[in-house]
């Protein structure tokens, strides 16, 4: 019984999960200014072609008093490296330290930044008609929809509070895929994060997607213990089996299908900020 109680306690922890960057950007005056290591994700402006990732540097400077910013970005077309300069920039607030970004001189582009988490996405065309969604490293998924499935009378477990983030490097097309706030019903577990490093992945048009089997994780959940309460436990026995996932960054959105463990089956929608859809 007490280990159900526990279980329910960790399930409605969930809601109230907000993950924590710890980068600060420069800040004075109520002014931000960001010198950020970046990742180009470049394909043709209808999405009919994918055509490179590379990394790169982008300045965003952004006033929190006035709500505007000025942005550098940078990129390569192939024929060399290019700079795009948007100086009419309004960043509107949508929470905490959470703006969404416009330009009034190019209607192409739309944007983020959340100086919480330290992330960022930009989408733009460029004058020789490529898209270009340039974004920090680390892509994540906040709250996305789980249905969590077993391979016996067990009853379906559904959350929208779990987190999906993808560490991305483009030279080698590998990722870390780490999963927080997921519950294992059948196995009475909460799970703070299941990890997996050096997953490939294959570019898109619009993202990258992965289609990989039998991935090695590393699992931290909720263990109780009649003498001492609530630890952390860790754990090698809940591989993902399988992990099928299509991350489209142009219209910010995850599907994914994977297994955890030998009886548990996990699909997923979500975005980025459900609250803040309309960058």
């Amino acid at each position: 019984m007490k280990k159900i109680l526990i279980l329910i306690a960790a399930i409605g922890m969930l809601m109230g999960t907000i993950a924590c960057g710890d980068d600060e950007p420069k800040r004075g005056n109520g002014v931000f200014n960001v010198n950020t290591n970046m990742i180009n994700h470049i394909s043709s402006a209808d999405g009919s072609q994918f055509i490179g990732m590379s990394t790169t540097q982008n300045r965003l400077v952004l006033d929190t008093v006035h709500h505007t910013a000025t942005l550098e970005l940078k990129y390569n077309d192939g024929s060399g490296d290019q700079t795009v300069s948007l100086n009419d920039i309004t960043a509107t607030p949508k929470g905490v330290r959470f703006y969404v970004l416009t330009a009034a001189s190019d209607p192409t582009f739309s944007g983020y930044v959340d100086f919480g988490e330290s992330s960022m996405r930009y989408c733009y065309t460029t004058p020789q008609g490529q898209r270009v969604v340039s974004f920090t490293p680390s892509v994540f998924f906040r709250k996305a929809h789980s249905i969590v499935t077993y391979d016996d009378t067990t009853q379906a477990t559904t959350t929208d509070a779990a987190i999906y983030q993808f560490n991305v490097l483009p030279s080698t097309q590998r990722t870390t895929i780490t999963v927080e706030h997921i519950v294992h019903a059948k196995d009475m577990k909460y799970f703070n994060r299941v990890t997996s490093t050096n997953v490939p992945f294959t570019p898109t048009a619009n993202g990258f997607k992965i289609d990989a089997t039998n991935l090695s994780t590393n699992a931290k959940y909720i263990f109780y213990n009649d003498s001492t309460g609530n630890s952390d436990k860790y754990t090698d026995k809940y591989p993902f089996a399988i992990f099928n996932a299509d991350i489209d960054l142009v219209n910010d959105r995850l599907d994914a299908t994977y297994k955890l463990g030998s009886s548990a089956t996990v699909t997923v929608t979500g975005r980025t900020y459900p609250d803040f859809a309309t960058y």
